[in-house]
């Protein structure tokens, strides 16, 4: 290219010729739209490869939710509590599934979410309830990305490279309902609607163990509408299920919740690479009584930490994300797809890294959505996912002034 005259370079400042020299590491926003549009593609296209060729089972997990649907049209609401019974009626539906056993401890009226799929063939189901769950992930990312200084359009498709959400879709799985439950109540608080917020917080009882961090917060901050919320969302769900379920479905459902509970084994995975639980890991190498004491012990630690972010902070974004990291690190039971929960807290807490110039926060948000789908991220057989959620979340309680020091700068 020709030099410019002397004359015109003088004209121009040197502040402003130095920027026109531009960085190997800056990117617009464009560039990085089509870099993750291309990502997105890549890797997408090589999980429906995956899904299609190596899979013993289509769709993995989904099998035994397909059965869900086919034993609420059926009307037999008590067969997924009776495990022989169940996997009889999961091999007629999909012969191949034989070497797949299932004890499911869901709710009754858990099986008319998938009712509708019981009138579509197997591998058509799959596909439709992949469309259908990835279209409703991408509408809560985009309504999270709300709070992000992040271009929603490519917070959305960042997390569409999101490892456990990838992990969640190839399984089937649905701890995507309790993700609605998250993000549909931190909508609600953000917007003053704390009543609003609790019955929507409901949803999460659709797994109820992972509910047990969000008692604690609620309870501890005295959050009481939120909680009257939930107290009207739980109460509505009761009644449906018993007018719905009938009373039997119930009584059957509690034995076997007592039942897991007295032996969290019965619902582990047989690969224990893919158990993120605290309890489980410790479960793995001490006594069952050691282990309890061990998980009561650490839970009440990270209550503690969650409950102190909470009353140093009222932000909601920074709340719900220390909330979503605290209910995996308490939740006796976590699978790899379990951590799609962390998806809008990965997109809050790498927003607030960059706005408080916090580098480790993001570098260790990164690591930790790797090592939920990586088997070898284990040290010694624990898994490092544990130690890096629990240093979050220090760092987060950690991070949010005092309200006292906030007074005193004021």
């Amino acid at each position: 290219m020709a030099e410019l005259p002397r004359s015109r370079r003088e004209r121009i400042p040197p502040s402003k010729r130095l920027n026109r020299r531009r960085s190997l590491w800056h990117f617009g926003s464009g560039e990085i739209t089509v870099a993750l549009s291309v990502a997105v593609a890549v890797v997408w296209c090589a999980l429906v490869v995956v899904v299609s060729f190596r899979q013993p089972v289509l769709g993995g997990d989904f099998m035994e939710f397909y059965t869900f649907g086919m034993a609420a049209r059926l009307g037999d609401w008590a067969i997924q509590y009776d495990w022989p019974a169940f996997h009889q009626l999961q091999v007629s539906l999909v012969p191949n599934s034989d070497p797949y056993f299932y004890p499911p401890s869901y709710p009754p009226l858990v099986p008319a979410l998938y009712a509708p799929l019981s009138f579509l063939a197997f591998p058509t189901a799959y596909v439709v309830w992949t469309g259908l769950s990835t279209g409703i992930y991408c509408g809560l990312t985009a309504l999270a990305a709300r709070a992000a200084t992040f271009s929603r359009r490519n917070a959305v498709l960042a997390l569409l490279l999101f490892p456990p959400f990838i992990a969640h879709q190839a399984l089937g799985h649905s701890t995507l309902w309790p993700l609605i439950g998250f993000v549909g109540g931190w909508w609600a608080l953000t917007h003053t609607r704390p009543a609003i917020a609790g019955v929507i917080f409901s949803l999460v009882a659709i797994k109820p163990h992972l509910g047990m961090a969000l008692a604690i917060a609620l309870l501890a901050t005295r959050q009481w509408r939120t909680v009257g919320g939930i107290a009207i969302g739980l109460t509505l769900q009761a009644c449906a299920t018993v007018a719905i379920c009938g009373t039997a479905a119930v009584a059957a459902y509690l034995s076997t919740t007592l039942r897991v509970l007295s032996d969290t084994g019965i619902i582990n995975p047989t690969d224990s690479r893919f158990s993120h639980g605290l309890r489980t890991s410790l479960e793995a190498v001490l006594p069952h009584t050691l282990a309890s004491a061990g998980w009561i012990m650490a839970s009440a630690t990270f209550g503690w930490l969650l409950v102190r972010a909470w009353r140093r902070s009222e932000d909601w974004t920074l709340r719900i994300s220390t909330l979503l990291v605290a209910t995996l690190l308490i939740s006796p039971h976590v699978q790899a797809y379990d951590a799609i929960l962390l998806a809008p807290a990965a997109l809050w807490l790498s927003s607030w890294a960059v706005s408080k110039r916090q580098p480790a926060v993001l570098v260790v948000v990164v690591l930790l959505s790797a090592a939920f789908v990586v088997p070898v991220a284990r040290l010694w057989g624990f898994p490092l996912t544990v130690p890096l959620m629990a240093w979050l979340l220090w760092q987060c309680q950690r991070a949010v002034p005092r309200p006292e020091a906030v007074q005193a700068l004021g």
